[in-house]
C-alpha cells in the first residue's frame, strides 16, 4: 500500500468526518423539491472560507443548492448537513480541482449521472446519512479514477448499480454499512482495500443473491442476519480478509463458512458474536490444507469443547479466541496439539476470553505442540502453581502474561528453555520471595518486567534483583505499584521496590569503628597519590578499557532462522524501481537462504493497524534495510517508519538497521533521524553509478546482512 497516496485522504476524511458531526441535527427533509436553476445569492450563506489553505466549510447554512460563489480553486469543500435535495450536472463546474467533497446529513434524493464529472481529480466522497437517496443507475463515478475513499453509510438504499465502482481502479476504502441491502451484485469493479457492508440485509450468500468480485484486502459482512451459505461463493471471493457475525449462525451456515474457506486463498477469517455454542472434533478439518494463517472466534457462548478440535490446524499462525466464555477450568495437555506453526495464542487477556474463567491448573507439557508459539498470555484466572515443564517446550516465546493469578511460587526452572523471552509480567499474584536462579535463563534476554501488586518481602537476600533491575537493557513496569510488603525491613516497608539499596541497609556493621582511623588515613593518602597522577592513570585506564573492550565485536548468537522474517525491507514508494531491478535480485543470487522477506507496506502483517504492523515486522526481523533518498526523507510515514526501527535498536541494543543511501542528500535536507543515526557510528552504505564501487557495496551488504553486531558504545565516533 502506498503510504503517501492512501493514508492522506484516509486523515483527510478524519478531519471532515469530524467537523460534520458536531451536530446531528436535522432539518426538515419532507419539503418538496427545489428547481434546478441555481440562485446564487440565496446558494451563498456565509461559508467559512480559507483562501491559503483552499478550503470552504459550509456545514449547518442552510442550503438547498450547492453555492455557485466561492473560489474557484477550493479542493476541500464540506456541505454537511444542510437542505440539498439534488446534485446536478452544473452543480460542481466551477469548482474543477476539488479533492475532498463531503455531502452527508443532507436530503440529497438524485444525483444526475455527470454531476461529478468535472471533479476529475476526486480523492474523498462523503453521501452518508441522506435516507432518500437513488443512485444514478449507471457511470456516476465514470470520471472519478482518483477516488480514495467513497462514503455511502445509511442511505437505506436496497441495491447498487452494478458498475458502481467499476471506473475507480483503487479504493482505499467502500462504506456501503447500514443500508438495505439484500443482495449484492458487483461483477464490474477494480481494487479495493477495504469494503465495509456491516448492518445491511443479506440472508443469502448463494450465487443468486451474492456476486462480489472485487480485488479486496478487507471484506466486512458482520451484523447481516445470514441464513444461508453456498461454500462456493465463499471460494469465489477476491478477498484476503473475511469478517462475519453479529447474528446468531446454524451449524450449518458455520460449516459451510469452513468448507468454503478451505477451497480460497483467504488469510484471515474472523466470526464473532454469533452464538457459538459447540465446535465439535473434526470442526475445522477442512482448514488443515487451506490457506488460512489468521483465525478470530470472538464473542460466543460456548458451552461445548472438544479436547482435539484444534488439533488440526497446523497452518494457522495467529489464533485469537477474544471475548468467550469456555466451559473448563483445566488446560489438558493434548488441548493445542497439531497447532505446530501458532504464533501468537491469545488466552485470557483484555481481548480474549479464557480469560477470568477460574482455570485452576496447567498439565506439565501443555504447550508441548506448539514449540513456534511466540506470545502467551494467561491473565485473570486462578491458578496458584505452574510445574517446571509447563513451559519447558516454548523455546521460541517472547511474551508470557500471567497476571491476575494466585501464584505464590516459581519453581527455579521454570523459565530454563525460554531463553527468548523478552517480556514476563507476573503482576496482581501473592509472590513474596523471588529466587535468583528462577530468572537467571533470562537475565540478558528480558527486557521488560512487571512485578507490580506482590507482596515482595525486600530484604538483603534481593540484592540480585535490584542489581539486575538497575541494568539499562531491563525496564521495569508500574513501578509505583512495585511496593515491598510489611514483612520487609523497617526502612523499606510500604516503601517502592526501587528506592531499595542494598549497599546501603546490607553492609555489615560490626567492627567498622575500630577500623575507622586507619581507613581514613589510607583515604587520604591514596587520594593525593590519585591526585598527584590523575592524568596518567586516566590514560592507562582508557587504554586498558579500549584494549579489553573497545574493539571486542561483539556478535548475537541467534541467525536469521530464530526471527520470523529475515530481511525488512523499508522504502519510499518512488524507489521501488531500485529495489526491484537492483536489491531484490541481489538478494537473491548473493543470499539465497533468505526467502521470508519483507519488501515494504505490500507485505505488511495483515489484520494489524498500520504502524502496529511496521513495528512487528521491524521487530521480528533478523535484518532491517532502510533506503533513503531525497523524496524518501520529505515523508512524513517514512520518517516514523525510520523512528520505529531506530528505538528497536536502542531497544535490543543489537545494529540490526543497515541504511542504504540511494543519492547525495544535502545537508540542510537531512532529517534530524539521520544525522543522529549517522552520529551513533552505525552501519550505512552509499549506492554508486560506477560498476566497482557497486561490487564493492554488494560485498559489504552481503557481509552485514549475515551477522548482527550488538551496539558498542564505549568508544567514541570520530
Amino acid at each position: 500500500m502506498a503510504n503517501g497516496s492512501i493514508l492522506y485522504p484516509l486523515l483527510v476524511a478524519c478531519l471532515l468526518v469530524s467537523s460534520s458531526f458536531q451536530s446531528l441535527h436535522r432539518h426538515d427533509v419532507d419539503s418538496a423539491m427545489p428547481s434546478l436553476t441555481l440562485d446564487v445569492d440565496k446558494s451563498f450563506h456565509g461559508c467559512d472560507q480559507n483562501l491559503e489553505l483552499k478550503e470552504a466549510v459550509c456545514s449547518h447554512k442552510g442550503l438547498d443548492t450547492v453555492p455557485q460563489n466561492l473560489s474557484e480553486d477550493t479542493e476541500m469543500l464540506v456541505l454537511s448537513d444542510n437542505n440539498i435535495t439534488k446534485l446536478l450536472n452544473s452543480s460542481f463546474e466551477v469548482y474543477p480541482l476539488i479533492k475532498s467533497l463531503e455531502i452527508s446529513l443532507n436530503d440529497v434524493r438524485a444525483i444526475e449521472s455527470a454531476a461529478f464529472y468535472p471533479l476529475m481529480g476526486l480523492m474523498y466522497l462523503d453521501l452518508s446519512f441522506n435516507p432518500r437517496l437513488v443512485l444514478p443507475a449507471t457511470g456516476v463515478f465514470m470520471m472519478s479514477s482518483q477516488l480514495s475513499i467513497l462514503d455511502l453509510a445509511a442511505l437505506y438504499t436496497t441495491s447498487l448499480p452494478n458498475d458502481i465502482l467499476k471506473w475507480i481502479p483503487h479504493l482505499y476504502y467502500a462504506d456501503l454499512s447500514f443500508n438495505q441491502l439484500s443482495f449484492i451484485n458487483l461483477s464490474s469493479c477494480g481494487m479495493a482495500d477495504t469494503v465495509d457492508m456491516r448492518g445491511n440485509k443479506l440472508h443469502n450468500l448463494t450465487a443468486k443473491d451474492f456476486t462480489f468480485l472485487c480485488l479486496t484486502d478487507t471484506l466486512d459482512l458482520r451484523y447481516n442476519p445470514i441464513k444461508s451459505v453456498d461454500p462456493d461463493v465463499i471460494a469465489s471471493l477476491h478477498v484476503r480478509s473475511l469478517m462475519l457475525g453479529g447474528y446468531r449462525f446454524s451449524d450449518e451456515v458455520l460449516a459451510n463458512i469452513i468448507l468454503g474457506i478451505s477451497k480460497s486463498d483467504i488469510k484471515l477469517l474472523k466470526i464473532e458474536y454469533c452464538s457459538v455454542g459447540a465446535f465439535p472434533k473434526g470442526f475445522f478439518d477442512p482448514l488443515s490444507d487451506s490457506s488460512l494463517s489468521v483465525l478470530e472466534f470472538n464473542g460466543n457462548n460456548l458451552t461445548s469443547l472438544h479436547p482435539l478440535v484444534f488439533s488440526n490446524l497446523t497452518k494457522v499462525r495467529n489464533f485469537r479466541f477474544s471475548d468467550n466464555k469456555l466451559p473448563i477450568d483445566e488446560v489438558q495437555p493434548d488441548f493445542f496439539d497439531g497447532m505446530n506453526a501458532l504464533k501468537v495464542l491469545a488466552i485470557n487477556d483484555n481481548k480474549l476470553k479464557l480469560d477470568y474463567c477460574d482455570i485452576t491448573n496447567l498439565y506439565p507439557l501443555v504447550f508441548s505442540g506448539l514449540e513456534s508459539l511466540e506470545t502467551l498470555s494467561l491473565k485473570g484466572n486462578n491458578i496458584q502453581h505452574i510445574h517446571d515443564d509447563v513451559l519447558s517446550g516454548l523455546g521460541q516465546i517472547q511474551s508470557i502474561n500471567l497476571e491476575g493469578n494466585r501464584i505464590e511460587y516459581l519453581e527455579e526452572i521454570m523459565f530454563s528453555n525460554n531463553w527468548k523471552l523478552t517480556n514476563l509480567s507476573l503482576a496482581n499474584n501473592r509472590l513474596t520471595r523471588l529466587n535468583q536462579s528462577t530468572f537467571k535463563p533470562i537475565f540478558f534476554s528480558i527486557s521488560s518486567l512487571d512485578l507490580s501488586m506482590n507482596l515482595i518481602d525486600c530484604n538483603c537476600d534481593l540484592k540480585w534483583l535490584i542489581d539486575w533491575l538497575n541494568e539499562p537493557n531491563i525496564r521495569l513496569n508500574n513501578k509505583d505499584k512495585t511496593i515491598c510488603s510489611s514483612a520487609s525491613l523497617e526502612p523499606l516497608r510500604e516503601k517502592p521496590l526501587l528506592d531499595f539499596d542494598p549497599n546501603e541497609l546490607c553492609i555489615i556493621k560490626y567492627g567498622l569503628y575500630s577500623l575507622i582511623p586507619l581507613v581514613s588515613i589510607s583515604l587520604v593518602v591514596i587520594s593525593v597519590l590519585l591526585y598527584h597522577h590523575r592524568w596518567q592513570l586516566r590514560y592507562k585506564l582508557f587504554l586498558l578499557k579500549l584494549a579489553a573492550l573497545g574493539y571486542k565485536e561483539m556478535r548475537d548468537a541467534r541467525d536469521h532462522n530464530d526471527y520470523e522474517f529475515d530481511v525488512n525491507i523499508i522504502f519510499y514508494d518512488d524507489d521501488e524501481e531500485w529495489i526491484r531491478e537492483q536489491l531484490r535480485p541481489a538478494l537473491e543470487e548473493r543470499l539465497p537462504q533468505f526467502q521470508r522477506n519483507v519488501f515494504g507496506d505490500e507485505d505488511l502483517v495483515l489484520g494489524m493497524h498500520y504502524l502496529d504492523s511496521v513495528d512487528y515486522v521491524v521487530s521480528h526481523s533478523y535484518k532491517t534495510i532502510i533506503v533513503l533518498s531525497r523524496a524518501a526523507v520529505l515523508d512524513h510515514w517514512f520518517i516514523l517508519k525510520f523512528r520505529t526501527a531506530m528505538d528497536h535498536v536502542s531497544d535490543t541494543l543489537t545494529e540490526f538497521v543497515v541504511v542504504v543511501f540511494l543519492e547525495d542528500i544535502p545537508g540542510d535536507e537531512m532529517p534530524f533521524l539521520a544525522r543522529l543515526y549517522l552520529s551513533d557510528g552505525r552501519p550505512y552504505l552509499h549506492w554508486t553509478e560506477n560498476v566497482r564501487g557497486q561490487e564493492y557495496f554488494w560485498d559489504e551488504l552481503t557481509k552485514s546482512l549475515t551477522i548482527n553486531l550488538r551496539t558498542n558504545d564505549l568508544i567514541p565516533n570520530e
